[in-house]
């Protein structure tokens, strides 16, 4: 693989390769769950939330596929870090992240399965007219302001489809965490929602968190996770909690040098 790094890892590198680069992460690169946890756990489900990328709720219609037919949310790539036709990077800490949609009976990999990724930019805003929250606060710890700001150069949903092998990739930044109650000190972690279609199984929809000495806020995050709205409302155990968290380390043979790489497998109860 003597492609720089600048090139390979461009979204028409990527696509050209598929699903290529989960090879370089499975077995390889941190996680924070054994194999053979991931192989007999489902995922645990977590709430829809209130900014999912429906038609007529965005504020900034991002539509890099024009097929009409397409409801919004599955209108874009699995690429996220960049607007086609637009010039300039969405802000924030590249992430790489992949795996597989397995079934949680059998443990085979589930083919042809759609995600649906969405997330806040790296300030905390969602590209959503319901996103109406706080829009300027302190930090809680080092009390500086945050800005929460539209980033028009990041794709805020992205679309995958698993290969034959169950496997799906998705680039994108790394969320801000933002407040949902400045008087009680509440505020979600950063998080990137999840929405899976298998064609033989029911929808599972869930929220992963981070983790890792580079992720921003790492301390910060680690710090809210339990005291998380979405975690508590579904009752995730301290196990479960685990279980959706994501490590994140650069790549240890240094040929990915534009992002963090993770890994994840979506075990999906039958």
């Amino acid at each position: 693989m003597n492609t720089p790094t600048s090139t390979f890892w461009s979204r028409r590198a990527l696509l050209k390769r598929g699903l290529g680069l989960v090879g370089l992460t499975v077995g390889g690169l941190l996680t924070s769950r054994s194999m053979a946890d991931v192989l007999t756990q489902p995922t645990p489900r977590q709430g829809l939330g209130p900014f999912f990328p429906d038609d007529g709720d965005e504020i900034d219609a991002i539509r890099e596929d024009l097929d009409s037919t397409l409801p919004i949310s599955q209108a874009n790539d699995q690429d996220l870090t960049f607007v086609k036709g637009r010039k300039g990077k969405a802000q924030g800490q590249v992430i790489i992240l992949s795996g597989h949609v397995l079934d949680a009976q059998t443990s085979q990999p589930i083919p042809h399965t759609t995600l649906i990724m969405w997330s806040a930019s790296a300030s905390g805003r969602y590209n959503h007219t319901g996103d109406e929250g706080t829009h300027s606060f302190p930090h809680p710890k080092t009390g500086e302001i945050i800005h929460r700001t539209h980033d028009e150069h990041f794709q805020y949903w992205g679309k995958a489809v698993t290969n034959r092998q169950g496997e799906y990739w998705f680039k994108t930044i790394v969320p801000g965490f933002y407040p949902i109650d400045l008087r009680a000190g509440l505020y979600r972690p950063s998080h990137l929602h999840v929405k899976i279609l298998p064609p033989q199984s029911p929808t599972l929809v869930t929220q992963l968190y981070f983790r890792g000495d580079q992720i921003p806020n790492n301390a910060l995050n680690q710090e809210l996770l339990p005291k998380d709205v979405v975690i508590l409302d579904a009752g995730l155990t301290p196990e479960e909690q685990e279980r959706v968290i994501v490590d994140y380390a650069p790549d240890p043979s240094g040929k990915i040098t534009d992002g963090l790489i993770g890994h994840y497998d979506f075990v999906i109860p039958s």
